[in-house]
């Protein structure tokens, strides 16, 4: 597991498990297989919508303690 250092506390850095990102334009509903076709379709920036779903793995909130 990765960690980091914050005020000279060892802290461990949790890393999504997945991240999905949907490209759509706004005016049509279109969705974009991914950046290359977005490009391809040679649409204007304001009407580019991007939604990203970020899945986090699960955290052991009740750990047992020694």
């Amino acid at each position: 597991m990765k960690t980091t250092i914050i005020n000279n506390v060892k802290v461990p850095v949790i890393e999504p498990a997945k991240v999905k990102t949907t490209i759509s334009n706004k005016k049509t509903g279109e969705v974009y297989p991914d950046e290359a076709a977005l490009k391809a379709a040679d649409i204007p920036a304001e009407d580019v919508k991007r939604d990203v779903h970020v899945i986090m793995p699960p955290l052991d909130l009740f750990a047992k303690t020694k």
